[in-house]
């Protein structure tokens, strides 16, 4: 019975989504072009060029087979947000980003949740792709072993499934005010974090690779002396330690409970009133940076907010008035 209920609001909630007209703003040098319904996300990419920018209103949309020219994707949002009246931007199938022809490419992705993002193709001209990710949800990160080197940086993001499944030593991340949620993944190679609290699986295999933490919280993530070769500076430590790492230094080690005002330090949370430090801890242990340790410290503090605005709805009429006017009809949602 509890199956059959959870079905229904799953499908209740998905028509919610989808009885939305979904619109797709693509904007190429100083002209605009709306696309609309699910598929509006691939219309607009296949008319897009290196340096656009489309931006997406709320809804489920469909994604092309791949990406690979260097474009900005605004969404409305990884979460809903009632004051915004925002219900969200998905990408529920595999977003998968492949190398380009021009060699080294941009994309830049802000306020969207993905169900996968996926990086594959061979490429034996180790031509680069950067993806830029702000204010993302990502469900799962995988890939194929490939000489396609993927450089990762990410802002305000929540990695459910972890950042490093399925990757070799061709993933490069650079993460910041984030949270990292490896569960039975491994840990990416040459990984930088920065102000994030990562949770581990609890052994050192999730561990590997040369990866630094500065400022962030880690949660058992074990072994951290052995495994992790380079830098652990000015972190909180749970269930884990530094003994005999050189690289190691002001790292505090304490206790769940003496870190978070409610966390259970297991379910992972789009609120960010779940992560919050007690005062004790968030006024005496500074990062680096003189700031607080953790999501809401260092150079981007956590906020779910889009930095731009939204069209949610822009419906023109099929023919002029009597008078010549035509009747445009746009709703936006701001910041």
């Amino acid at each position: 019975m509890k199956r059959t209920l959870l079905l229904i609001c799953t499908l209740l909630c998905a028509n919610v989504l989808l009885a939305q007209e979904q619109l797709a703003v693509l904007r190429h040098n100083d002209s605009t072009s709306v696309f609309y319904g699910q598929t509006a996300f691939e219309q607009a990419y296949s008319a897009a060029t290196h340096g656009d920018i489309i931006t997406l209103s709320d809804g489920i949309f469909s994604t092309p087979n791949y990406i690979n020219k260097a474009i900005t994707v605004r969404g409305n949002g990884a979460v809903a947000d009632t004051a915004r009246r925002s219900t969200g931007t998905y990408f529920m199938e595999r977003f998968n980003v492949d190398y380009s022809s021009i060699g080294e490419i941009e994309v830049n992705i802000e306020g969207v949740r993905f169900a996968e993002i996926y990086r594959g193709y061979s490429d034996y001209n180790y031509r680069r792709t950067k993806i830029n990710l702000t204010k993302c949800i990502i469900d799962t990160i995988t890939s194929t072993t490939s000489t396609h080197r993927v450089y990762i940086t990410a802002y305000n993001c929540l990695f459910k499934g972890g950042c490093g499944h399925g990757v070799n030593e061709n993933l490069s991340c650079n993460i910041y005010n984030c949270i990292l949620n490896e569960g039975s993944h491994y840990f990416p190679h040459y990984a930088k974090c920065y102000n994030s609290i990562i949770m581990g699986k609890g052994d050192n295999e999730n561990m590997i690779g040369d990866a630094q933490f500065h400022n962030c919280i880690l949660i058992n993530t074990d072994s951290v002396d052995t495994v992790i070769d380079h830098y652990a500076y000015n972190n909180i430590l749970i269930n884990c330690t530094t003994d005999g790492n050189e690289y190691a230094v002001g790292n505090v080690v304490m206790s769940l409970s003496d870190v978070f005002e409610n966390w259970d330090g297991e379910s992972i949370s789009t609120d960010l009133e779940t992560y919050v430090l007690k005062s004790s801890v968030s006024d005496s242990i500074q990062g680096l940076d003189g700031t607080e340790v953790g999501i809401f410290g260092g150079f981007m503090p956590f906020d779910w907010r889009p930095s731009y605005s939204i069209i949610k709805r822009f419906n023109v009429a099929n023919r002029t008035t009597a008078d010549g006017k035509l009747s445009v009809d746009i709703e936006v949602i701001s910041e």
